[in-house]
């Protein structure tokens, strides 16, 4: 599970702990103010409310999904979904179902911003063609590959993907108001609550093609995708079976497997054995996914809609990420640490800056903390001048930056991380 690790440095000690704030209001604004701590580090001017470069976020969004648009479609309907840095498409003998499910979600989602671009109707499409193609109709969910003559390949049901095509179904009907999606992504969740859902009150990671359990490792990577699939579908829909779900997730996530830590802060462990105890070493694949501490903060704020506890979460976990894996000279985040809590791996990938730029973005924005947007600007730089591919377009796969030998893949990192930063960004707070 571990690659050579390169550049790890001791853990710095830990910082105080933001306090806790008070669970008041359920209004986005109400929940995302639950963040703001540490007064002294406060601008009570409303002036310093929002220092979101909302230009650059609307002009990458075009741009990275004008070469999507350009790329990604094809004459069946579906998309192409794997390119070389060049946008050269890479040949596979298998469609998978997590990229088809993450594009119609990046293109439905470009179109509240881009009306113009063609992209509802491109993900429209797509999505009929997923839901007809990909949709088990004998066991119920969604198979994880197809044959590139559309027939099913790998017939196993990851939950990872289940999560996406909840997503993409709740995102396309939030945009277009068709009632098709709606039912169709209720009935995802549905199948998914019944076949993945295990007796911890986590899920599966994997199934059988009739949902028997494959044994192996957990994850709460699809954890955290479904509980925003779900907070999706309840805000689009008003959807009390979804909120219902949220909240079992949720509580599963806060309950189960947050670990809280002296200074007040806390970290949610990426890998666990089947019972949900955190794998303990590294040598087990035990590991601490920083960008996913990252995205669970701006998660959890979101969240506070279903359960205020959420956002309160949300600032300790932001504080466990901040004094763990933020660079203070350059911006950005680091990728990982490790459970027995003496290094960390300081490599900067594409997506965790994705992540973290997210979650400094919501946290300065409810709290006008300055110490916030000075690191949600140093961060921007760093994405504008190393991230963003400006000779090719999109951005850079990079696995450690700046991009130098064998640190940046040659392939165009499919839009979803930058698609929804780029949402939040571009959204009024109400």
């Amino acid at each position: 599970m571990d690659a050579d690790v390169k550049g790890l440095l001791p853990l710095p000690a830990p910082s105080l702990p933001l306090p806790r704030a008070a669970a008041a209001g359920l209004s986005r604004r109400g929940a995302l103010a639950l963040i703001a701590s540490l007064a002294a580090c406060t601008d009570p001017d409303s002036s310093y409310r929002n220092r979101i470069d909302t230009g650059w976020h609307r002009d990458d969004l075009e741009a990275l999904m004008l070469r999507w648009h350009k790329h990604a479609p094809q004459p069946d309907g579906s998309f192409q979904a794997r390119f070389d840095r060049r946008w050269q498409p890479r040949a596979g003998d298998e469609v998978y179902l997590v990229d088809q499910a993450r594009l119609v979600f990046s293109f439905a989602a470009a179109h509240e911003f881009i009306p113009d671009g063609g992209y509802l109707a491109l993900a429209k499409r797509a999505a009929s063609l997923m839901l007809m193609r990909f949709h088990d109709e004998v066991h119920g969910g969604y198979f994880h590959t197809l044959s590139p003559d559309g027939r099913p390949k790998s017939v196993g049901k990851h939950a990872y993907d289940h999560a996406f095509v909840l997503l993409a179904l709740a995102e396309l009907y939030r945009i277009s108001g068709d009632v098709r999606f709606r039912e169709a992504a209720q009935q995802a969740w549905l199948e998914t609550e019944r076949g993945f859902l295990d007796a911890h009150g986590g899920l599966h990671s994997e199934c059988e093609q009739d949902f028997k359990p494959r044994p192996g490792p957990r994850t709460q990577n699809p954890v955290m995708h479904m509980f925003e699939a779900l907070l999706l579908l309840r805000s689009a829909s008003g959807d009390k079976v979804a909120e219902t779900g949220a909240r079992r997730l949720g509580d599963f996530v806060v309950n189960k497997l947050l670990q809280g830590l002296p200074d007040g802060g806390a970290l949610i462990p990426e890998w666990y054995d089947e019972n949900w105890k955190p794998l303990a070493t590294k040598a087990e694949g035990g590991v601490i996914d920083l960008g996913h501490q990252f995205e669970w903060t701006h998660l959890l704020t979101s969240g506070a809609v279903v359960s205020p506890i959420y956002a309160q979460v949300s600032e300790r976990v932001l504080a466990y990420a901040m004094t763990i894996a933020y660079d203070e000279a350059e911006g950005g985040c680091a990728t990982r640490a490790f459970p027995d809590g003496t290094a960390v791996d300081r490599r900067k990938g594409w997506w965790q800056q994705a992540e973290c730029l997210h979650a400094l973005m919501v946290a300065a924005q409810a709290s006008g903390r300055t110490d916030l947007w000075r690191r949600y600007e140093q961060t921007l730089a760093l994405v504008k001048s190393q991230v963003v591919d400006a000779e090719q377009g999109g951005w850079r796969a990079a696995d450690a930056l700046p991009c130098k030998t064998g640190s940046c893949r040659d392939e165009q990192p499919e839009p979803y991380h930058m698609v929804r930063l780029h949402q939040t960004a571009l959204r009024p707070v109400v």
